[in-house]
């Protein structure tokens, strides 16, 4: 049974071997430990980073009260801060690694973790020796399309005070402010100091494709990195669970006629690793992807899947080889794109067209609300699901508004589904969601879209609504020369 939604988002999710904790440790974290964690976070932004148990003790409510004691929300709490090289006027053409970054926390100037990227010719993140065109600028300088990244949940709530927060060493070149909700925070880019927090929220190893982040961790298959081997999240009280199943692709279409039609599932794309910009704040796989209809070239895809400690950003470049030429080989093409997750039974959702109404339920059935969340992307892009598990998810895709396709949301709650994959290790789809596209573009050669997902432990008292307005008008850093 099928209910059709509208927009989406997603592309990848995670897994890795169950993290070695007991459930019951969930909660375990009484009101006096609470409050000295409070202050401690205070005083040294990356304590979840070198103590990543905390996230595990702590109930969904404490870390939504833990958001609210920092100063943030629930969005701020898992988003970061990019800065790009041409708003840090200041630091144009200076040294990448003298540059680094600080805040005031607990009455002092300390450093945050932080990254920089260089960008290429072609707008991707740059890695040496793998990137297909070169650097744009000068490699080894802050300019061009380069991008200083940090956590917004490490900025300060003070202002820096030469007296009171006197720094040590080096020079504060620029003061980055950030207002939310008529509340503003600080950090403060640095040059000349040694000086470096070298906590890291995100680490991956290519050599066995092994992603750990702060919130989850997976492993993806060395054959196809589109294919999630065991995603767990490191919250909630079953940190046992294996959350998503499998990750979906299936091409459906007639070549020519309308019949015979081929079928061509994820396990039959080529998906592979260019290389990896590592960094503390986001790691950044460079992914190139190939998908092969009867033998003819259908898509080839590049992308950068970029991991945050409680999120995924994936922009996606389509190269349509032959556009109105494609459209004649591929006869009524029909093509789902998302998720199979795994048994979150018990869980609700909604979508962006009904934020604040009733929610749907993950019950193995589609009831009358999910029947009337009928819309087509790119109308609406999101869709929110409480998973029951002790986190959310909330899934984005952003489709340029001239984009000629059809397309809506799936989604699918059933005990016995429709449709089997064969990369699928559990029969339910509780839920699978996703995007259909019926009908692909003409004469268009490159199509770029970005696809966003978040693992907030909850989107908060305001409703997913409110957490995706915030994605769509994040606060704007405000760069003032010191």
């Amino acid at each position: 049974m099928k209910a059709r939604l509208a927009a989406w988002s997603v592309v990848g999710v995670l897994g890795l071997a169950p993290p070695a904790f007991a459930a019951s440790e969930y909660g375990s974290v009484k009101d006096t430990e609470y409050q000295q964690i409070v202050k401690d976070l205070e005083a040294k932004p990356s304590l979840m980073a070198e103590r990543p148990e905390i996230s595990r003790r702590l109930t969904t409510a404490q870390i939504d009260q833990l958001a609210k004691d920092s100063g943030l929300n629930s969005y701020t709490w898992v988003a970061p801060v990019i800065v790009k090289a041409k708003q840090a006027e200041n630091l144009q053409q200076h040294d990448i690694a003298d540059i680094s970054v600080m805040a005031v926390r607990a009455g002092k100037l300390v450093p945050i973790p932080f990254q920089i990227d260089e960008r290429d010719k072609d707008g991707w993140v740059y890695v040496d020796g793998v990137s297909k065109t070169e650097v744009n600028g000068v490699a080894g300088k802050f300019d061009a399309n380069d991008e200083i990244v940090f956590m917004h949940r490490d900025t300060g709530k003070d202002r820096f005070d030469a007296t009171a927060t006197p720094l040590s060493e080096g020079k504060l070149v620029q003061e980055v402010a950030l207002t939310d909700n008529g509340a503003t925070r600080y950090a403060y880019l640095v040059t000349g100091s040694a000086s470096r927090d070298k906590a890291k929220y995100v680490s991956y190893d290519e050599s066995t494709y092994r992603f750990k982040g702060n919130f989850h961790n997976f492993k993806q298959s060395k054959d196809n990195l589109l294919i999630f081997e065991d995603y767990r999240a490191n919250a909630g009280p079953t940190p046992e669970h294996r959350v998503l199943d499998t990750v979906f692709l299936d091409l459906s279409t007639g070549v020519i006629t309308s019949w015979p039609r081929v079928s061509v599932g994820i396990q039959n794309i080529e998906a592979k690793l260019m290389g990896v910009k590592h960094g503390p704040i986001r790691e950044v796989l460079l992914l190139s992807i190939r998908v092969v209809v009867a033998g003819i070239p259908v898509f080839f895809i590049r992308s950068d899947m970029t991991l945050y400690d409680e999120g995924i950003d994936l922009p996606v470049r389509l190269n349509i080889p032959g556009g109105e030429i494609l459209t004649r080989v591929l006869n009524k093409p029909i093509i789902d794109i998302g998720l199979d997750m795994n048994d979150m039974r018990g869980g609700r959702f909604s979508t962006a067209l009904n934020p604040t109404g009733q929610y749907g339920k993950i019950d193995g059935k589609i009831d009358e609300v999910e029947k009337k969340l009928a819309i087509q992307v790119p109308d609406k892009n999101w869709i929110w699901l409480e998973t029951a598990k002790g986190f959310d998810i909330l899934m984005q895709v952003r489709i340029p508004p001239d984009w000629p396709v059809k397309a809506e949301l799936y989604y699918e709650d059933a005990v016995k589904p429709e449709k089997k994959f064969a990369t699928e290790k559990f029969p339910e789809a509780l839920p699978r969601m996703g995007v259909r596209v019926t009908e692909l573009p003409v004469g268009k050669l490159n199509i770029d879209l970005s696809v966003i997902l978040w693992f907030p432990a909850t989107v908060g008292e305001s409703g997913p609504g409110a957490f995706a307005k915030r994605m769509d008008n994040p606060p704007k850093p405000a760069l003032k020369a010191l």
